[in-house]
């Protein structure tokens, strides 16, 4: 009488030395990504950090042709690595400031600058994060390297250009790589790759 019982069907798995030769494969893929992932990483904040700041000085330049007043992006504490805020002129004894004025470097004394129930810190903007940094230049005697004020006509007030260097973190310093944005007279706002020979600083 034939048997019912089948034979269990061998599986044949991976051999020590199979394994050892995968993950030696993973690990040389993983030290080739690597370099090209950290450096991936570091142009998106590069890039993510520039934009940042552009868009502030574009919030206050419209602001100060919508409302009619100067509107100043101010370093927090008088340093860019700080952060910034965007800070409208208050009307002070019946006459508007020149310049605007920090209510104070943090978010919560930004929040509650308020003028007949209008916001005059329009947005702040925390400390830098990752080792990145922001140097700054006002040229021309009347301008402040801690402040870019836009007049009610857009165009730039107390300095005849400003410049920004969007820093990458100590040890991947590359000037090529970094981010220069520049506000001319008009109170036109640009930006480019590459800080060499920046008025603010070449990022080396």
């Amino acid at each position: 009488m034939p048997s019912c019982l089948k034979h269990p069907r061998r599986t044949r798995g991976f051999t020590l030395v199979e394994l050892i030769v995968t993950i030696a494969i993973v690990a040389i893929v993983a030290a080739i990504a690597l370099p090209s992932y950290r450096e991936f990483m570091l142009r998106m904040n590069t890039t993510t950090l520039t934009n940042d700041l552009v868009g502030a000085l574009n919030i206050a330049r419209t602001e100060a042709v919508r409302r009619g007043r100067s509107v100043a992006v101010i370093s927090n504490g008088g340093n860019w690595n700080n952060g910034w805020q965007i800070v409208v002129a208050k009307t002070v004894s019946g006459s508007l400031e020149d310049p605007p004025t920090s209510p104070g470097a943090t978010a919560a004394a930004c929040s509650g600058s308020i003028e007949d129930a209008v916001p005059m810190c329009v947005q702040h903007r925390d400390a830098m994060q990752g080792g990145f940094t922001v140097l700054s230049k006002a040229s021309g005697a009347g301008g402040s390297d801690s402040i870019a004020i836009f007049g009610p006509t857009g165009a730039l007030r107390g300095a005849i250009a400003f410049d920004f260097s969007i820093c990458r973190p100590a040890g991947d310093e590359d000037p090529a790589e970094s981010r220069r944005i520049q506000v001319a007279a008009s109170g036109i706002i640009s930006s480019r790759r590459d800080t060499t020979g920046a008025p603010a600083g070449g990022c080396n």
